[in-house]
């Protein structure tokens, strides 16, 4: 199998402004903490923060230094911001599900630790917040973990078996990644200054490639994920440059040394990473191969950020009523987006899941009908304690683009139930099925988004969640799709200012 080393364009991008877990966690919390975290601010949050017991400076005084950029906890999937905003528009970031678990656990470090190995294991490269090449479509992590539970590797792997094989992977499936065994087999075997001779020949790339994964080894270990080993007493096998060209010295500027450092996974994580290899395939593509050049919009965002399992929840015993209730409602916000994707030809599990997330309102009562002939659910939406407002909902679950709408049979529901409008969910839908709603009294939204959208509202406002504003977007966007209203009604109200920040405690 032939690794194209040519171009850092071919490799992963790992972001590289922290590598310790600890103090990215920090920042996310203080962060999610402020409306808008700033210098003048953070000692306050600080002190806060260490009187909850969740920030604990070293030497009795502020290890908080660094820089700090929004890209890095989205690239971790904390939290992801609106990228494609206007100029004028601000930067705001809306925590994850998973990153709001974590941060919400952090007294609990081992509740932390698989929960930031669960938003691994849903991390998706093409990643949405780094610049990488639109031929990536892996699941990187889930590759990482699968070669250290491969008995063949005897549950270790070098540093570059990963930066000079595993990185520039752009896909993986059972062949490749049974060839890319055997490569890291022959590669074990070599002499490691023979191997640096190699490594030389494309030093830009594959310094820089080594540089990365160092960092992100810190985070691992740091996050207690992995233990970083050296049998032979962490000898410099040598050195490789990397970076802009030093106009005095004609070579790059920065330097990585070349050391027979590995990794191997911390044994007590070892059952539970087995479990979830098991439900979340290493060679499943992140996004549909048509997908795969469709610039990264707020929706397709928004789907790959909201990965919350099943098989967490139950590997954290979440047991108290308050947890079991928002686990609930939560679980249900997530089988929205879920189910929508389950291939069956009556779509039930589907429907039944938007019915119990609809009669998460407060004001609605939803129930399930179905069969020909007639509206998959009806809602009865409570304006006032004098007025009452019907609608119905289409639940259209399938795993490719849904094509078209049938509006005229959708009329012919709202006529016989006495409905004001339709609304179609689906995981994702094409032009033509976005024609097919115009001038009628209907509007379709994507799964995840509505996902997410109870979600945040659950988050904020626990089970006091009214359906007033999704029926006032709704009625604004008649005949349209009402997905992006939806997010940056989600960016305005649940977000927090993101800004950028260089701090020297």
């Amino acid at each position: 199998m032939a690794y194209n080393h040519s171009s850092s364009r071919e490799k992963w991008t790992i972001m590289m402004y922290m590598r310790n877990f600890d103090l990215m966690v920090n920042y996310a919390y203080a962060l999610r903490s402020s409306n808008a975290l700033t210098e003048d601010n953070i000692d306050e949050i600080l002190s806060r923060m260490e009187e909850d017991g969740i920030y604990r400076p070293r030497y009795g005084g502020s290890t908080f230094t660094g820089q700090f950029k929004s890209i890095q906890i989205a690239w971790y999937m904390f939290g992801y911001y609106n990228k494609s905003r206007r100029r004028d528009e601000e930067k705001k970031m809306v925590f994850s599900p998973l990153g709001n678990l974590l941060l919400d656990n952090l007294k609990d470090r081992e509740k932390v630790r698989k929960i930031f190995l669960t938003m691994l294991i849903g991390n998706g490269f093409r990643q949405p917040f780094s610049q990488m090449d639109e031929r990536f479509n892996i699941y990187a992590f889930r590759l990482i973990f699968k070669l250290l539970r491969d008995p063949r590797l005897e549950g270790r792997l070098y540093n570059d078996e990963v930066f000079y094989y595993a990185m520039f992977l752009k896909t993986v499936d059972d062949d490749t990644y049974e060839q890319l065994i055997e490569d890291i087999l022959i590669l074990r075997d070599r002499d490691p200054f023979e191997k640096l001779l190699e490594y030389k020949q494309n030093e830009r790339v594959i310094g820089l490639a080594c540089h990365e994964w160092r960092y992100a080894t810190g985070m691992l270990e740091s996050a207690g994920i992995v233990d970083i080993c050296n049998d032979n007493g962490n000898r410099n096998i040598g050195e490789l440059s990397y970076g802009n060209i030093n106009s005095s010295t004609g070579r790059p500027n920065a330097i990585r040394h070349y050391t027979e450092d590995y990794i191997i996974l911390k044994r007590d994580l070892i059952q539970y990473i087995d479990i979830m290899l098991n439900e979340y395939q290493y060679n499943v593509r992140p996004f549909p191969d048509d997908e795969l050049s469709t610039r990264f919009n707020n929706s397709i965002v928004v789907e790959m950020y909201s990965f919350y399992p099943p098989e967490l929840l139950r590997e954290l015993g979440l047991s108290s009523e308050t947890d079991r209730a928002i686990s609930i409602m939560l679980s249900i916000a997530n089988d929205v987006n879920y189910y929508s994707r389950e291939e069956i030809s009556t779509g039930e599990n589907f429907e039944v899941t938007l019915t119990s997330a609809f009669n998460m309102f407060s004001d609605v009562e939803a129930r399930r009908i179905g069969g020909a002939g007639n509206s998959d659910i009806e809602c009865l939406f409570y304006v006032s304690d004098t007025k009452r407002k019907k609608f119905d909902i289409e639940a259209k679950s399938t795993s490719r683009k849904l094509l078209q709408i049938n509006s005229r049979r959708l009329e012919t529901h709202r006529q016989r139930i006495g409905s004001t409008y339709t609304l179609v969910v689906t995981p994702n839908f094409s032009i033509g099925a976005l024609r097919d709603i115009k001038d009628q009294r209907t509007v379709i939204v994507k799964s995840a988004t509505l996902a997410n959208y109870f979600y945040q509202y659950i988050l904020k406002d626990g089970r006091n969640i009214s359906y007033f504003k999704l029926n006032e977007i709704i009625e604004g966007n008649i005949g349209g799709d009402i997905t992006d209203s939806i997010n940056d009604f989600v960016f305005s109200n649940f977000g927090h200012t993101a800004n950028d920040l260089r701090i020297n405690r």
